[in-house]
């Protein structure tokens, strides 16, 4: 039998072979870069439905030299930059109708360490690669999975007997091919600052504005802004919407000048030194006032509600033919926004939430057949909910909005916690504030900001408890306790550079963008790629599959 290095070499050649490429390292990063597909394809038997053939199989297969099972197509996409797996962002350019030509201008952007002595032509070069290229792209995900059984794998096809996709049409599959899991790329833009800019300094007049509920970095992030604004670039006109959009055309709310000298020092402090607000989302309103006040960049800090109205004027001020560049900041404490790493605030919430489970552990231990109850943020996604749980190892019930629950039956809540209590003395539960909406009733609607109004759970759940069992019930509910603290250190490094990217992304002329870190990288991404739903706990996912082997718990089902 050949050796393991000679089994490999031999497979990086019959892969090299079928794509086109030679086996030296320069020629395989050529290959990264051209028209690349790897697609295994499954023939059914009319015996029986398809299957995958063992990894084995293959890996053996390419030690043979035989490759039946996987093509190599060149033609579906490809990987060359601009190429239709780009994730297109609009820029000033696209959008401007100004009798004044937008011309591109050298960046006034440096660093201490870069910046030159006389200003001349200002490249990446003279700066000692200060500048990121336009051509620079980050991979929106970094996961192929390579069977729909996998954990967490996000294909979920299976065959039927025929050898057909279920639930899938014929048109928009390949005949005779079933359970692919397909991995087609998608680049987004790196962020970060730009040789050329599509703003003068000297005029510029930014606007920064928070809406929705407070989290901890919301002034991170403003004071990020403004010093990257003032410093980095030598803007002079900043502004500070006051509470939110309304604060765009209220009557009564003045703008906050802003400025590196009164925003010093602001992170120390929890809330928003701008204020915030939930709706005054009047899209025809607020650009009047953009355009009265000679506003030429916004940058909107809010969760979903608040980047689906920064999408808005940013589509108003392009009717209108405006030079102005609106960019979203993501902020929401539930960790709900699509696409990226996470949001800013998230894990200094995790960790404060540590300080209520921990709380009520204590209590739990201390009583005769004690219960800690602890409601945690979370209306549609249970992030927060499951990683203090998963941090805490003290948590003994987790639920969240993403996995029903039974409260009676065998298998149910209740007859756990009696078992709990039975077998140990005491028990932990967490619960999100939008798990079990089934059981409660909401006023119904939604609020300023659009979220549905949810029933609250927690103290329902505690008097359900008190019913069914003989137990010391102790509530926590520390919501407005971990929303107005300030950012812990990791998240104020990651305020920092969401701030500094978000002016990076507006004086490079792209408008209704968004900034997030992708992969560790941070990119711009279009708004509307963001908000297309929630981003929610995948109860077939790792992570909650964690939790359920921390916490021991059960499906929960009746039956």
């Amino acid at each position: 039998a050949a050796s393991a290095p000679a089994r490999d070499a031999r497979a990086a050649r019959v892969l090299a072979r079928s794509s086109g490429a030679s086996t030296d390292g320069a020629s395989l990063s050529r290959r990264g870069r051209s028209n690349f597909r790897a697609t295994r394809r499954v023939r059914p038997s009319s015996a029986s439905p398809a299957r995958l053939r063992p990894p084995r199989a293959v890996l053996a297969d390419a030690a043979n030299g035989t490759f039946d099972d996987l093509e190599f197509d060149q033609e579906k996409y490809s990987w060359r930059v601009g190429g239709p797996n780009d994730i297109p962002c609009v820029h000033l350019r696209d959008v401007y109708r100004g009798e004044k030509p937008l011309e591109p201008r050298p960046s006034p952007f440096c660093t201490k360490s870069s910046c030159p002595v006389t200003i001349g032509d200002r490249t990446p070069l003279s700066l000692n690669r200060t500048f990121v290229s336009e051509d620079d792209r980050v991979l929106l995900k970094s996961m192929a999975f390579g069977s729909p059984d996998s954990l967490g794998a996000s294909c979920g096809f299976d065959c039927d007997a025929s050898g057909e996709f279920k639930g899938v049409s014929a048109s928009s599959t390949d005949e005779g091919t079933c359970n692919v899991c397909e991995f087609v790329p998608e680049f987004a833009k790196r962020a970060g600052p730009r040789a050329l800019i599509y703003h003068d300094p000297a005029t510029t007049h930014a606007a920064i504005v928070n809406c929705g509920g407070l989290c901890p970095g919301i002034n991170d992030v403003i004071r990020s802004v403004v010093t990257t604004l003032e410093t980095g670039y030598g803007v002079k006109e900043i502004s500070g919407i006051r509470f939110g959009f309304g604060g765009f055309w209220k009557e009564g709310v003045s703008n906050l000048k802003l400025t590196r000298s009164n925003t010093s020092g602001v992170q120390r402090a929890g809330g928003s030194v701008i204020g915030t607000g939930r709706g005054g989302g009047d899209v025809p309103k607020i650009v009047d006032s953009i355009e009265r006040q000679g506003i030429n960049m916004v940058f909107v800090i809010g969760g979903n509600g608040s980047h689906a109205g920064a999408d808005a004027i940013s589509d108003e001020c392009a009717r209108r033919g405006l030079a102005v560049s609106v960019v979203g900041i993501p902020k929401t404490i539930d960790n709900d926004i699509l696409h990226i790493d996470k949001t800013f605030g998230f894990d200094t919430a995790v960790e404060e939430a540590q300080k209520a489970i921990r709380a009520a552990a204590i209590e739990a231990k201390s009583a005769l057949n004690g219960v800690g109850v602890v409601k945690l943020m979370g209306r549609q996604s249970g992030f927060i909910a499951m990683n203090a749980s998963l941090a805490s190892g003290e948590v003994d019930v987790c639920m969240i909005p993403e996995v029903d629950f039974a409260m009676e039956g065998a298998g149910g809540v209740v007859q756990h916690i009696k078992s709990l209590l039975k077998k140990q003395g005491h028990a932990v539960v967490v619960v999100a504030e939008g798990a079990g909406q089934e059981y409660v009733q909401g006023a119904g609607g939604t609020d300023k900001g659009g979220n549905p109004i949810l029933g609250d759970i927690g103290p329902w759940f505690v008097k359900r408890l008190r019913a069914e069992m003989s137990c010391d019930v102790k509530y926590i509910d520390p919501t407005y306790m971990v929303r107005g603290i300030p950012a812990n250190a990791h998240d104020s490094i990651y305020c920092t550079i969401l701030g500094q990217n978000a002016v990076h992304g507006a004086f490079a002329g792209y408008t209704g963008i968004s900034i997030g870190m992708v992969n560790t990288h941070a990119v711009f991404l279009p708004i509307p790629r963001l908000i297309e739903r929630e981003r929610l706990v995948d109860p077939d996912g790792r992570m909650w599959h964690r939790l359920l082997t921390s916490t021991g718990q059960p499906d929960f089902q009746s039956s």
